[in-house]
């Protein structure tokens, strides 16, 4: 029963974030992310449905976890938690690195060195390795399908992002994005 509103949760928060996403695409007039603001509604309302989606995700993934045995136990679990840690260490290191206000839609500077000379969006790409990970480590069905929800928001998330970082940087921005790739 816990699992079942656990994933309820997550999974309505995911869904408002992709049909907030999916307005704002629609109606050039709507903006949802990057926020206009931190004390905007955007803002406020993105932080709480994430953090919704997120914290019953991490609770599914400790309800649902059945434990493997064996050989094939324990080269899952290894390699999940090697993607896990190298993904979301490389995550969070990388997202101090930018300044986490600048990382939730705040104008502090456009970074184009370290990790951002490889590519435009590398917390999301290296967010990827560490949802592989988690989903190896969980081995549940419903916690994998709401990993790959928060893989599509990030996927998507850079077509949002880059004509508000076009807007703010103007040419800055153009001649970083001819040089540096998407994701990779």
């Amino acid at each position: 029963m816990l699992s079942h509103i656990a994933f309820a949760l997550s999974a309505v928060a995911v869904t408002c974030i992709l049909l907030l996403s999916f307005a704002a695409a629609v109606f050039k007039k709507f903006q949802f992310w990057p926020p206009p603001a931190k004390e905007s509604w955007q803002h406020r309302t993105f932080m709480a449905l994430f953090r919704v989606f997120l914290y019953p995700l991490i609770a599914l993934s400790v309800l649902t976890f059945e434990l493997l045995e064996g050989t094939r136990a324990i080269v899952q679990y290894s390699a999940g938690a090697v993607l896990f840690l190298i993904g979301f260490g490389l995550a969070f290191r990388i997202t101090f690195q930018m300044g986490w206000r600048n990382a939730f839609g705040e104008e502090r500077g456009l970074k184009t060195s370290g990790w951002f000379a490889w590519s435009r969006n590398p917390i999301y790409v290296v967010t990827w390795v560490g949802l592989a990970g988690w989903a190896l480590m969980a081995n549940a069905l419903p916690v994998t399908i709401l990993l790959l929800c928060w893989a599509l928001l990030y996927l998507g998330a850079p077509f949002f992002e880059e004509p508000w970082l076009e807007g703010r940087y103007g040419n800055e921005y153009r001649d970083y994005k001819a040089r540096v790739p998407r994701f990779i």
